[in-house]
């Protein structure tokens, strides 16, 4: 992937729109859901944008311990309804119990982002090690806000989450002071080459990073490319649901097993 220079001062020039459990709201062709949402309402939101034209992706953000049941509801209807693949944040240092219960509801990938204070990231890096346990390998995702912390932090924390086979998410939010734009090309430009190094699967996350970075494939796909690329985004999904029916059909036989 290759920087875009416009799309970059763009980004840089904008003013970040928060993500919120609370609103619902598309940008392009990704559904960002809040999962404090009342159900019924938002399908029929969902249904009437989704079939003018498709959703390529949804991002369900959950909302705290409390709410947490409605984001489960909310992420369950959203997989008996549309064939895409769905995004899960949780914005909080989340148990394993949750993990586990967000999994089994119908998120796809799950994001962790980790903020600027080293205490609420320690204990966010726990949620991401039960959250790799959890889900199959490069479907934890954590979200670091670029301009939250010197370019140089960023590129570490880009290369500590791959070690540990977390995938990594890039954005310019998160504080008044911004990165210059070099400081924020060199950033995007070591997350390309980085997930590359990795050979990270960042696939069923292009819609979303295409709306949130400067990053762009380095030559455009042909028409034959982008055929094969929607067969293999519905082999990518059907692989997820199945290793999701078998992970919660092993859990309950275990837990039945056990007389709990």
């Amino acid at each position: 992937m290759k920087i875009d220079q416009s799309r970059l001062r763009d980004l840089l020039a904008t003013e970040p729109r928060p993500l919120s459990a609370d609103e619902l709201r598309r940008e392009e062709n990704v559904f960002f859901v809040g999962g404090n949402l009342a159900e019924r309402q938002t399908l029929e939101t969902l249904y009437e944008s989704h079939y003018q034209c498709h959703a390529s992706l949804f991002h369900l953000v959950f909302g705290d311990t409390d709410a947490f049941h409605n984001g489960e509801l909310l992420a369950r209807m959203i997989k008996k309804n549309f064939n895409a693949h769905l995004v899960g944040t949780i914005g909080f240092a989340a148990p394993a119990s949750l993990i586990e219960r967000a999994y089994a509801a119908g998120v796809d990938i799950l994001d962790i982002p980790l903020p600027a204070d080293p205490g609420e990231a320690e204990l966010r890096s726990h949620s991401l090690q039960a959250a790799r346990a959890v889900f199959p390998r490069w479907s934890v995702v954590s979200t670091l806000e670029a301009c939250a912390a010197p370019a140089g932090a960023t590129i570490a924390g880009i290369d500590s989450l791959l070690a540990a086979e977390v995938l990594p998410l890039v954005t310019l939010s998160g504080a008044e002071a911004r990165l210059s734009a070099e400081d924020a090309a060199g950033v995007f430009t070591h997350l390309g080459a980085a997930w590359k190094r990795a050979k990270a699967g960042v696939k069923p996350l292009l819609p979303l990073i295409r709306l949130t970075t400067p990053l762009v494939p380095a030559a455009p796909a042909s028409a034959l490319r982008g055929f094969i690329n929607a067969i293999e985004d519905r082999r990518l999904l059907a692989t997820s649901d199945l290793r999701r029916v078998l992970r919660v059909k092993e859990v309950e036989e275990s837990y039945a097993s056990s007389g709990l």
